[in-house]
């Protein structure tokens, strides 16, 4: 997992997120689902949330301002500073933004939700069931873990030419697909030099796959929503969807 830090370090910089992001809009409509998605598979009400991975924190924000009680966990410390940056406009839940890593960090509390939007798979199978056991011990008795996961199927038909994005970032995407591994494989460069790129990969699973990893982590798979890309905006079916989110629960025949 050496890539990781320079990969994400990269993609914040070359695009220039911090400006991009300066100002979030936290309804706009993929934070909205976001939240809606909460309510939905986790019940509705006040919610202790962890979310891992968080980004520049919108999401973390956009729960937050729901009234939910967020942590926020993110390897990139300029981005965790961004992220307790939002949390002073919070003011019906709270958010706190911690900098570190989530195979690492101690927490010493538990939480309704465990959320890992759009990030899993990063390592081997051993380095998610390791994560797995740690979302276990994170959770609440009656709590759930909601993950992304992504599509085997989709990303197999997914290698094309390369994508500028943000629109007139100047940044480049070409994705692929390691069939062996079955992960997608996604190289990243700035405009002329790809002889520069960086490279990041995310193992994919299908439920059943998916299933099969969660054995002996405490957690079992209770149901998938799978949607076209990471926004949640669009429903469709397994054969269809980017990814997946997956509700994992404590399994019923382990001690609290």
């Amino acid at each position: 997992m050496d890539w990781v830090r320079d990969f994400y370090e990269k993609q914040y910089a070359w695009a220039d997120w911090k400006t991009r992001w300066a100002d979030p809009d936290l309804e706009a409509p993929g934070a909205v689902a976001h939240v809606a998605a909460i309510d939905r598979i986790a019940g509705p009400g006040a919610k202790r949330i962890l979310e891992l991975g968080s980004g520049v924190g919108t999401l973390a924000a956009a729960l937050a301002h729901a009234g939910h009680s967020v942590v926020a966990v993110e390897l990139l410390e300029e981005l965790a500073r961004n992220t307790q940056r939002l949390s002073a406009d919070v003011r019906a839940g709270s958010l706190q933004a911690i900098s570190g890593d989530f195979f690492e960090i101690e927490l010493g509390a538990r939480f309704d939700v465990v959320a890992y939007f759009d990030g899993f798979g990063i390592g081997s199978d051993d380095d998610q069931q390791r994560l797995l056991r740690r979302i276990r011990e994170w959770l609440a008795r009656d709590g759930c873990a909601l993950i992304d996961v992504l599509s085997p199927w989709y990303w197999a038909n997914a290698t094309g030419e390369g994508e500028e994005f943000p629109e007139g970032s100047g940044v480049w995407y070409r994705d692929s697909f390691d069939a062996e591994g079955s992960r997608m494989v996604e190289e990243m460069w700035q405009e002329g030099h790809r002889d520069a790129a960086v490279v990041q990969s995310l193992r994919c699973y299908a439920p059943a796959d998916l299933k099969l990893l969660t054995a002996h982590t405490g957690l079992d798979l209770a149901m998938v929503e799978p949607f076209t890309d990471e926004s949640y905006r669009q429903p469709c079916s397994l054969a269809e969807g980017m990814l997946y989110l997956a509700k994992l629960v404590p399994s019923s025949n382990l001690p609290p």
